[in-house]
């Protein structure tokens, strides 16, 4: 049976992965570490012989990397704390996935790219804004340089099932609409709300394809097709759950520690070449989402019944 490992199994992506790999017919290993959890292996990837054990334990054939500092304000803020997990961690993972014969798919970004000439395919030229953008482009670099047959898998915005509302950029907005105070939101860089259930389903497909063919390397791009401002994205999720945004008004320019993009659009020619597409609009996601995200909810005193 297949093993495959999921690091950051216990963050927004990773749990939305061992939900849908654990209804194919193969053996996971869920890893995480400040939330590890019973059916969780508690991993520190930035110990090298930790990782090194780890792998050469358990052998997994296939490791799906998604943990990583992923908040471009805290990256600038703690840039050391990024650069080890980001690419350190990346690079030492990588090497221990060669020498054990694993495939490794590393979960990247659009903001490797500045916004400004999108849709961007997946060989155009990186130019990352700010420095989350660059350490990840450096993990890129350090996964391919390690061995060309390893996967890079750039994604966008996430939503999804949330144990917090803050492990989502885009539902973490559902606080403002709950808070009635007059207050602002980014209507100036133009985002893609990506589904993570719509991207688990993807990689199962594209984890078939590279046991099937052996084919799937380099770089790959997935994106929901809707783009949106936070602005935007923030309207339609109070027409969801009838509120009102009326005390919400729209932000013209960018007000972040960590520079943005203004438009960093994905071109997925790659996936679509291997019939895998996004397959869930934003309405539909943020749905399913909310009606998983109960307890989240409760938090901020939101109930949602999905209709």
């Amino acid at each position: 049976m297949l093993k495959i490992m999921i690091t950051g199994a216990t963050g927004l992506l990773g749990r939305a992965l061992v939900e849908q790999f654990a209804k194919e017919p193969v053996t996971l290993l869920a890893c995480g570490y400040s939330r590890a959890g019973k059916d969780t292996h508690r991993l520190d990837l930035t110990d090298e012989g930790a990782v090194n054990r780890f792998i050469e334990t358990y052998k997994p054939e296939v490791i799906l990397h998604c943990a990583a500092e992923r908040r471009p304000d805290v990256s600038e803020r703690d840039p050391e704390a990024a650069k080890a997990l980001n690419l350190a961690a990346t690079r030492r993972l990588a090497q221990a996935a060669k020498a054990n014969g694993a495939w490794l798919c590393y979960i990247s970004t659009d903001y490797v790219f500045d916004g400004t000439s999108p849709d961007y395919d997946e060989e155009d030229q990186a130019h990352p804004l700010n420095f989350y953008g660059e350490t990840k482009r450096e993990g890129e670099l350090a996964l391919i340089e390690v061995s060309r047959e390893f996967a890079v898998l750039r994604l966008p915005i996430l939503y999804g099932r949330v144990e917090s509302l803050d492990e989502s950029a885009v539902l973490v907005m559902l606080k403002q609409l709950v808070n009635q105070s007059p207050t602002q939101q980014d209507d100036w860089a133009v985002r893609s709300p990506t589904s993570t259930l719509d991207i688990a389903n993807a990689l199962v497909k594209l984890v078939a394809r590279q046991q099937q063919v052996g084919d799937v390397a380099g770089i790959y791009h997935f994106t929901g097709v809707e783009r949106m401002t936070k602005y935007q994205m923030l309207l339609k999720m109070a027409e969801i759950l009838g509120l009102s945004s009326q005390h919400i008004s729209p932000q013209s320019s960018p007000s972040d520690l960590a520079k943005r993009p203004r438009d960093c659009s994905l071109s997925m020619a790659r996936l679509k070449s291997l019939a895998i597409k996004s397959e869930i609009d934003f309405e539909q996601g943020v749905k399913y989402s909310l009606s998983r995200s109960g307890d989240a909810l409760a938090k901020i005193g939101l109930v949602f019944d999905l209709k």
